[in-house]
């Protein structure tokens, strides 16, 4: 691929508005008016006592570069200006399991007072977790989950469920289809929250008929996602679905992507993991069909919240928090989602 038809890195983050890999979010502010979905159960958060010292919490993405972040990072902010409390945003710089888990031992050696991880790699993660949590540090993880680990509950959709939702969307859009094959596109290889879509999503679609090509990894990494796209498409011109459990391709520029448009204008189906932006709107020219929509602003808000309950009030949370999950397959419904990120409020 040519240089002119890459994403430039510097101007795609300025567009998301990033912040740097280890940033504090926020201190005490005024509570926002509107009140956000919650988790259930979910008990009221006790206001911090008056002279306590403020609590830092560390929120741990797999990668500081990827959109779907920026949200949760949001959530994060409002949450931690709501209670009085500094929430550091601390991830690598692109998915690293190794670099993640070298970060996440220098906020153990400061002390912080908790830590909410996505990690990238449940076995990579798990010696770190469990070092935290023997060290007194409480734990819980968020969006990709470490469940061999410590960690005391992990906050996330039901990864299996929305799978097989999409699945089900997928078979529906090739029922008239001769042809059946699809592929799938994932971002790490072992990645917990990834391995159960690949999972679920091919325990509906293949014993429906529909036939699998490849699954492809990208390492999360947006241009990677483009040039793999671009290449299994090279390599089966015809195939007639894609299942992308991540849309890192589809987070940059569609102009990269000549092969994916020319599949799409032809009849070929993609149903895509998460709602940014950009998603949203090829939805709502036909080059993509249905999205998952994962509730990120929750993974710092609702969850931050969870956190605190257990630090301050030493809340009991059971093993899994299920936060649901959105279903984008019509312009209508692409539009209320393009509104959220017009005006930047996810409450509603």
């Amino acid at each position: 691929m040519s240089n002119d038809k890459r994403v430039s890195r510097r101007t795609f983050l300025r567009a998301v508005g990033y912040g740097a890999g280890a940033v504090a979010l926020a201190s005490c502010a005024a509570p926002p008016a509107a009140q956000p979905q919650r988790p259930q159960p979910q008990q009221p958060v006790s206001e911090p006592q008056p002279g306590t010292k403020p609590l830092t919490f560390v929120w741990s993405p797999k990668a500081v570069n990827n959109p779907v972040f920026d949200v949760a990072r949001r959530g994060a902010q409002d949450k931690a200006k709501e209670l009085g409390i500094t929430v550091e945003w601390v991830g690598p710089e692109s998915a690293d399991a190794q670099k993640q888990a070298e970060l996440l031992d220098a906020a153990i050696a400061r002390k912080v007072d908790g830590m909410g991880i996505s990690c990238n790699d449940p076995d990579a993660l798990k010696p770190v977790i469990d070092r935290a949590m023997d060290s007194g540090i409480p734990v819980i993880t968020w969006d990709s989950d470490s469940p061999n680990s410590k960690r005391i509950t992990f906050y996330s959709l039901d990864n299996e469920a929305a799978a097989r939702k999409g699945a089900e969307i997928m078979v529906d859009l090739l029922k008239d289809s001769q042809n059946k094959t699809y592929a799938i596109l994932t971002g790490v290889p072992g990645a917990q929250n990834l391995e159960a879509r690949i999972k679920a999503f091919r325990e509906v679609a293949d014993p429906a008929g529909l036939q699998w090509v490849a699954t492809d990894p990208c390492n999360d990494d947006i241009q990677k996602g483009i040039e793999v796209v671009e290449n299994r498409l090279t390599a089966n011109p015809d195939l007639a679905g894609y299942f992308m459990a991540g849309a890192w391709p589809l987070f940059g520029d569609i102009n990269a992507m000549p092969k994916f448009q020319q599949a799409a204008k032809r009849g070929m189906k993609t149903v895509a993991w998460d709602i940014l932006e950009s998603e949203l709107r090829l939805l709502k020219q036909g080059l993509v069909h249905a999205l998952i929509g994962q509730k990120f602003y929750g993974w710092g808000y609702d969850a931050v919240g969870i956190l605190y309950d257990i630090v301050v009030n030493k809340k009991q949370y059971p093993p899994f928090v299920d936060t649901g999950f959105d279903l984008v397959t019509t312009p209508e419904q692409a539009d209320v989602f393009l509104k959220k990120w017009e005006t930047g409020n996810w409450r509603d």
